[in-house]
């Protein structure tokens, strides 16, 4: 049992090898948003799903609050978020997410787990912003794991997650250019 414990612990706390080389963020644009930008859905893949039962289902709604301030942040700060007559809803998935140490969850659940564990976090997401009338505007794909993150010294659990959030909604809200609202 411990060495399952272990082993799933490894799982959760190690980025994937294929995205450890600096960020990628990508945006493929079908037409131009025609307005507002609402954020709807955040939802998680199947891999994270999975990983819900280590991280704690609180941890990821903590995580969807994270995002959703960071997107909220980006696009208001852009004059991409506001009323408009036709708005434009962007949708996220996280696809993957590292914490850089173990979660209230994994210390009660596994018995080898302790905070003071640390491991290089990050994440990936998938997102799409589709028209008023659900046609689609743009897909975005963004993933950014921490390769050295050195010995963690003040560094909370989602602070690499966290940053990579950061990163998303700077770079999605840039990558729309000037918005088409008056600026104030």
């Amino acid at each position: 049992m411990r060495t399952l414990v272990c082993v799933l612990a490894l799982c959760c706390l190690t980025p994937p090898a294929l995205a450890q080389n600096g960020d990628a963020f990508q945006a493929e644009f079908r037409s131009e948003a025609s307005g507002s930008i609402e954020i709807g859905r955040i939802g998680f893949s199947d891999l994270v799903r999975a990983k819900a039962d280590s991280l704690g289902e609180a941890e990821l709604a903590r995580l969807a609050t994270y995002l959703r301030d960071d997107l909220s942040r980006a696009l208001i700060d852009s004059d991409w978020h506001g009323v408009a007559t036709r708005e434009t809803v962007l949708t996220v998935t996280i696809t993957d997410v590292v914490p850089n140490r173990p979660t209230m969850n994994q210390i009660q659940v596994m018995d080898t787990a302790h905070y003071s564990a640390h491991a290089n976090g990050g994440a990936a997401l998938d997102a799409e912003l589709r028209d008023a009338d659900g046609g689609l505007v743009a897909t975005f794909t963004y993933a950014w794991f921490n390769p050295d993150s050195g010995d963690g010294a003040g560094y909370g659990v989602w602070t690499d997650t966290r940053r990579a959030f950061h990163a998303f909604s700077t770079a999605l809200a840039e990558s729309l250019g000037a918005a088409p609202m008056p600026r104030s």
